[in-house]
């Protein structure tokens, strides 16, 4: 089929009031929306209505839509979990109240899952007590990381050479900073095709402005932009 017609049968749709048919690339989506979406949502509501164990729900929540999404061939995946480690409750499942409120121990963390599908961004939040809708998010969020790609990439090999260095000098091992117990920590995991990216952001290392108080790179100060700016459109989703 030449892309004329193609151009042309598209347009005899639109005029003829069928409007709810929406083209991603080559691809055309009934309503706009993506088959595998219904799958996304089964998925989540069965996790959800299973009994699952106190910690890392969302994290295992996030590994089976991770695998589901990459099926239908989407390779441009981030996962976002941001909150205060350490502070997360742990409710008796037993109570009244836990099973009214649905407290659950990751209430301090805000996770999302964000994806590229024919150019277009799209965004989930996980949450341990409902199924919340995959919406339209800012392709900044996944953007950010390819405009800066030299920066991340160097950040990933300082951590390379790092460990290298101290698997060839048992007698003169070198140490990171120590970082607190409780803090603010942002997780990134960033799934590309043959590749993942993963870092923390933590607060305590980073003065009000965002400049790193140890590692003075700029790959760090890249790290912290883009956690903020992935935070920024989470509170608007």
């Amino acid at each position: 089929m030449s892309k004329w017609l193609f151009r042309a049968i598209i347009l005899l749709v639109s005029l003829s009031g069928l409007s709810y048919l929406r083209v991603y690339g080559s691809t055309a989506y009934p309503n706009g929306k993506p088959a595998y979406l219904a799958s996304i949502d089964s998925l989540t509501n069965n996790y959800l209505a299973q009994n699952q164990p106190e910690h890392n729900r969302m994290w295992n929540l996030h590994k089976i839509l991770l695998s589901r999404l990459r099926k239908a061939g989407i390779d441009t995946i981030l996962y976002y979990q941001s909150g205060c480690v350490g502070c997360e409750v742990l409710p008796d499942r037993n109570t009244v109240a836990y099973k009214k409120s649905c407290l659950c121990s990751e209430e301090e963390q805000s996770v999302y899952l964000f994806w590229q599908d024919h150019g277009k961004t799209l965004s989930k939040k996980l949450d341990c007590c409902q199924n919340q809708p995959v919406t339209t998010g800012k392709p900044v969020v996944v953007n950010f990381y390819f405009q800066n790609q030299a920066a991340f990439q160097a950040g990933n090999k300082f951590f390379q050479d790092f460990e290298a260095y101290n698997r060839s000098h048992p007698k003169a091992v070198r140490f990171l900073p120590p970082t607190s117990v409780h803090d603010d920590v942002t997780d990134i995991q960033f799934y590309l095709a043959k590749r993942t990216v993963q870092f923390s952001v933590r607060k305590a290392d980073f003065t009000e402005a965002g400049v790193p108080k140890y590692l003075r790179y700029p790959w760090k100060r890249k790290q912290w932009e883009w956690t903020q700016l992935i935070k920024k459109s989470t509170l608007k989703i």
